[in-house]
């Protein structure tokens, strides 16, 4: 039997300042990726028009400070693209991470306590892997979802897309490093494998929030409120981790990799 209660959650005000700072750091990725877009296309239409106006005779002489200025920006792209992709791919691991270790990726408007047998659980906040909870018994405090006596399917789904999202968006940091040690290791098939992996990343992420249709967020529990979930700093990590993910397939798809 589950019963309403007043809530006594309360959720640490400081931490948006650093969520704040890392849509920042999302803003300038977007701006640096404009900006190498745009210059490589501008550099491209600037080469094409400096070789036509080459004499016929196509002197060597006379086009090597064409490919040396040529050189010099596809080495500056290529750099400028690897720490978008890696700087993105950092960010969006660290929030992905967050959203799993924190107990407040829901929070719950009127607490809910559940009577099974001897045990009283009163819930307060809602995380993937963790819950706030105070119970007639030791268990209080942040604990492990194993806790609870109910985990329906969108709870164990949001669970799973969890730990999914951060292993796909983890791989992408190790061929990163790849691509830092030895630049001749980009081609095709590896520009396919991080839009992939990073497609995967950003959709397993988002689908994370099915927590909010869990029975704990729905009138499966009490009858006073059809939705008894507001966003959390896990469900608010989720999201913008989810948007550097969206960012890293834009970036790998279109960034240039060849020196």
């Amino acid at each position: 039997v589950a019963t309403p209660v007043v809530s006594s959650s309360a959720s640490g005000g400081n931490t948006m300042v650093y969520f704040f700072l890392c849509w920042i750091v999302l803003l300038i990725l977007i701006v640096a990726l404009v900006y190498v877009l745009v210059e490589c296309r501008c550099r491209r239409n600037q080469k094409q028009q400096q070789l036509q106006s080459l004499p016929e005779t196509h002197d060597v002489e006379v086009a090597e400070p064409v490919v040396a200025v040529e050189s010099r920006s596809r080495k500056m792209n290529y750099h400028i693209g690897l720490t978008i992709l890696f700087v993105g791919s950092l960010f969006g691991l660290v929030l992905s991470i967050f959203s799993i270790v924190t107990c407040e990726f829901a929070a719950i408007n009127e607490s809910v306590r559940l009577d099974v047998d001897q045990l009283s659980i009163t819930i307060y906040n809602l995380g993937l892997w963790k819950v706030d909870v105070t119970s007639n018994s030791a268990l209080s405090g942040c604990v492990s979802t194993d806790n609870l006596p109910f985990l329906d399917a969108p709870y164990a789904f949001a669970k799973a897309s969890a730990i999914i999202a951060v292993m796909f968006g983890g791989i992408g940091p190790l061929i990163l490093m790849c691509l830092l040690t030895k630049p001749g290791f980009v081609g095709i098939k590896v520009r396919y494998l991080l839009v992939c992996l990073y497609v995967l990343a950003s959709l397993f992420q988002l689908t994370t929030l099915t927590l909010f249709g869990s029975m704990y967020c729905n009138s499966s529990l009490f009858e006073e409120s059809e939705n008894n979930c507001r966003s959390g700093i896990g469900s608010v990590a989720s999201v913008s981790a989810a948007l550097f993910w969206m960012l890293e397939v834009v970036a790998a798809a279109c960034l240039p990799f060849s020196l």
